[in-house]
């Protein structure tokens, strides 16, 4: 489906499905479409052209679309959107007013987001955290076939954004609902989701496991969405391509392409075993240190774990085939 502003294309021919039950997380930079898709599939913005279907129904056309209500999508917005007039539990119950036996489902809802403490609370008196929990609480009263949440994590920092995250994936995964999680953050989305979709200037242009993504991405836009890469100029000839890495199997056309390969996927050789370069910089990370490196006149980063070289040292660095990336 597709969705343009004038003569700007928000959705470009998107093209997506999500199985009951699984996490797809929708990863994109600032402006690529994610929230647009996303208010498209809520049914709070028309689409030019497609179509949108739910549980089999379709709810979405040029010519028909279903409100919001009707479509049983439950969405969760970046600043979770809470009555900050009704309680934890006056909020959820807002969600299921219209259900047979709302009280006890509400009870079960606070129960199973550990917030049964916090019923009788205003939101401004809770944590980031806990009113995340609440925006949740209430979107899965409604029994949705889908929940939407848009950017979940943007106003959560360090431990408390790793924490909160862990919450909303058991709390989605006991409640067996089917859920698109819009973000930025790669590691949000790797962590989450059970099947990823790449998103660029309104295309998808990439679908997979974030495990495939990451390790087999098809082009340099794919590839730096989830994580830093080091791109080498590389000649393709006869479904091969050579790069100074090494060379590697593709598919492109003859002529240049990109080879890419991982930080955490070059690493020191003994001298005479791979190819030489200068080391220009070294930041210890924690868990590594990351090196930069020159190689003719192209920066290459890599990781190493213990000891490092210093700065001016010549070292050899190496990456194995099965490593290596042929990137349109």
């Amino acid at each position: 489906m597709s969705r343009a502003y004038g003569r700007k294309l928000a959705i470009d021919r998107a093209d997506l499905s999500l199985s009951r039950g699984r996490i797809l997380g929708l990863l994109g930079a600032s402006g690529s479409g994610k929230s647009t898709l996303l208010r498209a599939i809520a049914g709070l913005e028309n689409i030019d052209s497609g179509s949108i279907s739910i549980d089999g129904e379709v709810v979405s056309t040029p010519r028909r679309t279903t409100p919001p209500e009707a479509r049983r999508v439950g969405m969760v917005f970046q600043d979770f959107a809470l009555f900050p007039h009704l309680t934890v539990a006056q909020n959820i119950n807002f969600g299921v007013k219209d259900r047979p036996n709302r009280d006890a489902l509400v009870v079960d809802l606070l129960e199973r987001l550990r917030l049964v403490d916090k019923a009788g609370l205003f939101p401004h008196t809770l944590s980031g955290g806990e009113q995340q929990r609440v925006a949740l609480a209430r979107a899965l009263a409604r029994d949705p076939a889908v929940i939407l949440l848009d950017e979940p994590f943007s106003s959560l920092d360090g431990y408390l954004r790793a924490e909160v995250r862990d919450d909303l994936i058991q709390a989605l995964r006991d409640s067996g609902t089917s859920a698109i999680v819009v973000t930025h953050d790669a590691q949000d989305a790797m962590v989450m989701a059970d099947d990823l979709a790449l998103m660029e200037a309104g295309r998808i242009i990439q679908t997979g496991t974030p495990r495939d993504l990451y390790r087999h991405p098809t082009s340099v836009a794919a590839a730096r969405l989830l994580g830093p890469i080091n791109l080498i100029e590389a000649e393709v000839r006869h479904r091969m391509a050579t790069s100074v890495l090494g060379t590697a199997d593709t598919d492109l056309p003859e002529g240049r392409a990109w080879m890419g390969v991982r930080p955490s996927d070059l690493a020191l050789t003994t001298p005479g075993e791979g190819q030489a370069v200068r080391v220009t910089s070294v930041s210890d990370v924690g868990a590594f240190n990351m090196v930069r490196v020159m190689l003719g006149m192209q920066t290459l980063a890599l990781h190493v774990s213990g000891e490092p070289p210093c700065v001016g040292d010549t070292i050899t660095i190496a990456a194995s085939p099965t490593h290596l990336r042929v990137l349109a």
